[in-house]
């Protein structure tokens, strides 16, 4: 490894003390022994330092694509709402896909001159980006009418929605209950139609959760299908943009506009299209000369046995998505159970990878991709101050210590854990090849309450344990992983409040899992059962229970523009 320069300017920080003191931090504490050589590396590390020195002195450099058209796409009438109001929309004449449709985002998706929270006070006042998502341009030049963005988790980083900097936000079928997370303010503002259509990012299952507790269909695509391109990361490996609507039809359309390499985030691999390559979703969910009868003949739909065994799964969700997956059978296809055994260890897997490497994305440390990094939003945040950092939620914090105890303790871990991850999305792949999809229940319980506001940090991070294990592993895996909504349930009789409870009527999700890049197939999967059923009332008469403005409770951090 050649070094660039060897001089040294006056001042320089280095000393020899510096370099005894990280040769400390190496692995179990490594000592030099000979002074020379202690003298030599301080003699290049200063001028590494000046090196490196020299570029926070550089304009950064922001690829054209990502600069906004302020004269096409002007920003208007940006502001927080006050508590109660509504987003602010106006009627928009550009052509395209999304002509005359409103899209909110999650409020870690960058819009140019808008204030992005990230979910947090940890930045204040909040981070505004001077770039436009590829998503963002995507919905803007198809006629989409961005109203605004909604309220995200602290740092993207609870399964919950009690944590935004904003405030809680409420299940629209029940007030004090959650809307699940991270993208816990999209779920709530399509649920009730205060928008069309939202765009999510997932982790580890935060489109899909807020979408099975808010009765709507999520999408995570396969890896690297939509782009990640000045999205806030939690992780490179684990992150994925995609839509969130009450129809598998929007969903489709929605996914149509936003999906294809954009050149910039090399998420997007091998097989990946680009955009003009992207198939029409939308005017695919018939499968081309199908029975209207049954339009699934011939489909394969695999139950996967594990997902039904796993830990805190409420036996009554089990049986709701086993007697929707049964009613494939009517649609004509075939519906057989299915043994994956690695399954059931696959969200410890992918717990060690996130902890890893997403952790130390949050220690500052993102590094290893070709991709746009947003440097004004890491310049603010780090290097983290104390005030900063008490602001943390209890689960952006347990993710440092881990990753840091991990790579000091058992450095091994990652490597392994990656083996792993690849060993599973090849059991997964053998799997389906032979069948068109899995089947799995999204979330593991119906929307549970709110934890109390003086509840321990303990308390507040046990509220969604367990909660998406059968969603994380396929952010490790890379499958795309679609939620259906497919009935409802009362709440368990262990979260009840009051005796009300018992009358509460809160969505279901139904997972459909395909092979990597056939979002086709699992659309048309789930668009023949929603044709064929309407899971409000499929073994529930009458239209959820308890519905209420989800604008008292913050859902919109604020409006964008029209």
């Amino acid at each position: 490894m050649s070094v660039v320069s060897l001089a040294v300017k006056e001042g320089n920080p280095v000393t020899e003390d510096t370099v005894r003191r990280l040769g400390k931090k190496i692995s179990t504490g490594m000592e030099f022994k000979n002074e020379q050589d202690v003298k030599d590396y301080t003699a290049i590390l200063a001028a590494f330092h000046d090196s490196v020195d020299s570029i926070l002195a550089m304009d950064d450099y922001i690829p054209p694509s990502l600069k906004p058209d302020l004269e096409r796409f002007p920003r208007e009438n940006i502001s927080f709402p006050k508590k109660g109001s509504d987003a602010h929309k106006r009627k928009n004449s550009r052509k395209g896909l999304l002509e005359g449709k409103t899209v909110v985002l999650k409020d870690c998706i960058s819009v140019a001159g808008v204030p992005c929270t990230l979910g947090t006070d940890a930045i204040s006042p909040p981070w505004t980006p001077f770039v436009d998502a590829t998503v963002v341009t995507r919905v803007l030049e198809a006629g989409g009418i961005i109203a605004g963005k909604a309220s995200t988790e602290s740092m993207c980083q609870s399964a919950s929605s009690f944590t935004s900097v904003t405030g809680p936000v409420d299940n629209p079928y029940a007030p004090g209950r959650t809307s699940g997370g991270s993208s816990s303010g999209c779920g709530a503002l399509v649920a009730d139609g205060s928008c069309d259509m939202a765009i999510g990012a997932d982790q580890g299952g935060s489109i899909r959760m807020p979408s099975a507790f808010c009765g709507l269909v999520g999408i995570k695509p396969t890896f690297g299908l939509v782009p990640y391109t000045a999205i806030a990361s939690n992780e490179w490996q684990h992150d994925y943009a995609g839509p969130m609507c009450r129809t598998v039809h929007d969903a489709a359309l929605l996914l149509q506009v936003i999906a294809g390499a954009d050149g910039l985030d090399d998420r997007s691999g091998a097989g990946c299209p680009f955009p003009l390559d992207v198939p029409p979703y939308p005017s695919l969910l018939s499968i081309p000369g199908a029975d209207p009868v049954v339009p699934l003949k011939g489909k394969r739909i695999g139950i996967l046995k594990e997902a039904f065994m796993m830990p805190v799964l409420d036996p009554r969700v089990a049986d709701k998505v086993k007697q929707a997956a049964e009613l494939f059978r009517d649609l004509g296809a075939t519906v057989e159970e299915v043994s994956i055994p690695l399954h059931s260890i696959a969200p410890t897997i992918w717990m060690a990878a996130n902890r890893y490497a997403g952790g130390k994305t949050r220690l500052g440390e993102a590094s290893g991709h070709r991709q746009y990094y947003q440097n004004d939003l890491h310049n603010l945040l780090f290097p983290l101050t104390q005030e900063r950092w008490e602001k943390f939620i209890p689960a952006t914090i347990n993710s440092q210590l881990n990753s840091l105890y991990g790579w000091e303790n058992m450095s091994g871990v990652y490597g392994k854990a990656m083996n792993k991850l690849m060993e599973i999305q090849h059991a997964y792949n053998a799997a389906l090849d032979n069948l068109d999809c899995l089947i799995l229940p999204t979330v593991a319980f119906v929307a549970n309450t709110h934890p109390s506001p003086n509840a321990t940090a303990l308390q507040k991070i046990q509220k969604s344990v367990g909660q998406g294990l059968n969603c994380c592993t396929f952010n490790g895996t890379g499958h795309p992983a679609l939620t259906l909504p497919i009935g409802t349930l009362p709440p368990a009789e262990s979260d009840w409040v009051t005796e009300k409870d018992a009358e509460l009527k809160l969505p279901v999700g139904m997972q459909i899992v395909g092979k990597w890049w056939d979002e086709t197939g699992i659309l048309q999967i789930a668009n023949a059962w929603e044709q064929k059923y309407n899971w409000k009332i499929l073994l529930v008469l009458g239209i959820p229970i308890f519905i209420y403005d989800i604008n008292q409770n913050y859902a919109v951090t604020h409006t964008v523009f029209g």
